[in-house]
């Protein structure tokens, strides 16, 4: 009897765990820009962000996973060469994220730990070169979200990132973001 009693309080606060959950989906994209090995100049470019994440209990804390698409290019001239770099990044992480502020204005603070795959391609006057490697992808970012109901949001950000691999002269990659995002 004591194991059927214990089976039943454990279901039903698990459907009420469940039920003050909430979901959410960001879409977002900007301007990115880095250092490139063997380039002088940063490249910049553009990023674009899906953000999946669940905020369990309502509380300040919440939980995600965001694939992102990033592609960075610069041209450069030495003399009577120049040469065109393009990189293209593919990171996945998981986004933790800690909120605080009042219910239609909310700023936050949240963290990248994951992995990447980059592709590099140079073209120039001394040939052409293509390359792909993959790393670690870390970061952290600070942000603000404005909501306008309970379903609809915008969110603004930036992004520090460190990705590891050799097309990089530091590694760090920085984002400016804004986005909209979905409740559900």
């Amino acid at each position: 009897m004591k194991h059927f009693l214990l089976i039943i309080a454990v279901i039903f606060l698990a459907t009420g765990y469940i039920s003050a959950q909430e979901n959410a989906f960001t879409l977002s994209g900007g301007y990115v820009f880095t250092n490139l090995e063997e380039v002088d100049e940063n490249a910049n470019g553009f990023r674009i962000n899906g953000l999946y994440e669940f905020n369990p209990g309502l509380g300040k804390f919440s939980h995600g996973i965001t694939v992102a698409y990033l592609r960075t290019g610069v041209s450069n001239t030495v003399g009577s060469q120049t040469a065109d770099y393009t990189l293209t990044n593919l990171p996945i992480y998981y986004a933790p994220k800690f909120i605080f502020g009042n219910e239609s204005f909310k700023g936050f603070l949240k963290g990248a730990l994951g992995t990447h795959s980059s592709w590099y391609k140079r073209t120039g006057t001394l040939g052409d070169l293509d390359s792909q490697d993959w790393g670690f992808y870390g970061g952290a970012s600070l942000g603000a979200i404005k909501s306008f109901n309970e379903k609809v949001f915008i969110n603004i950000e930036y992004e520090w990132a460190y990705l590891s691999n050799s097309f990089y002269r530091d590694g760090f990659v920085n984002s400016i973001m804004a986005g909209i995002g979905f409740r559900f």
